[in-house]
C-alpha cells in the first residue's frame, strides 16, 4: 500500500500530501489561494481532501489516513 504522504493530493496537479503539508504550514493565506498553490488550478475536484488537510494542518494535527481515504473516495467517483 501506497504510503499516505507520498499519494498525489489533486489529479490536477502533481503535488503529494507531503508537499502540500509543507505549502500550508509555509503560508498565511486563506484556503481558496493556498489551495491554488498545491493544485494549481480553479478546479473544485479535489475540494474535501485538501480543504481537510488545511484544516489539520491549521490546527496542528494531520490524521493521514483519513486523508488517505478522502484521496481513495475522490478517485473512485
Amino acid at each position: 500500500m501506497e504510503d499516505a504522504q507520498d499519494k498525489i493530493i489533486c489529479n490536477c496537479g502533481t503535488k503529494t500530501v507531503k508537499q502540500a503539508v509543507e505549502i500550508f504550514k509555509e503560508t498565511d493565506l486563506p484556503y481558496k489561494k493556498a489551495k491554488k498553490l498545491v493544485t494549481e488550478c480553479n478546479k473544485t475536484c479535489c475540494r474535501r481532501p485538501l480543504m481537510a488537510l488545511f484544516n489539520m494542518v491549521d490546527f496542528g494535527e494531520i490524521d493521514y489516513e483519513e486523508i488517505d481515504f478522502l484521496i481513495d473516495q475522490m478517485n473512485n467517483r
